[in-house]
């Protein structure tokens, strides 16, 4: 298993890219473009290219590590919106498993809805990453 001699920090990143593995995948394939992203975030949080293809091929079964704080389900949140937004595409699948995500990682059904939303509209007209985290404090105690 991915995850047998792995710290947990370590658990708590291969799960976040793991649920961006999964939201690629609602589509049924993972574009170029998917691909990338995944590396580039996968990178960005110590997992290496080799593991996050090896995480493509793994089974839909996987440990789901729950972010310790509101920053953390922020930025996996907003990797989860970037990830649905990086092939052109937005389907409702995809709406609906990264709401199920924000659950998860305890976030109520109503402001999950809101919260992707407002991530979804928000980089579709370039805001930044930073005024996004602003506007989402009002649901989260960033």
């Amino acid at each position: 298993m991915l995850t047998l001699f792995a710290t947990k920090k370590t658990k708590a990143h291969k799960s976040h890219i793991m649920n961006l593995v999964q939201l690629a995948k609602a589509d049924g394939k993972i574009s170029k473009s998917e691909s990338g992203l995944l590396v580039k975030i996968g990178e960005r949080n110590g997992v290496s290219a080799e593991e996050v293809f090896e995480m493509v091929d793994a089974s839909d079964d996987f440990f789901y590590k729950k972010p310790e704080n509101d920053e953390q389900r922020f930025d996996q949140l907003y990797d989860l919106v970037e990830m649905m937004r990086i092939d052109g595409e937005v389907s409702p699948k995809e709406v609906q498993y990264t709401i199920e995500i924000a659950e998860k990682m305890g976030i109520r059904k109503a402001v999950a809805w809101i919260l992707v939303q407002a991530l979804v509209e928000g980089l579709a007209i370039g805001k930044s990453k930073k005024s996004l985290k602003r506007a989402a404090s009002e649901y989260l105690f960033i």
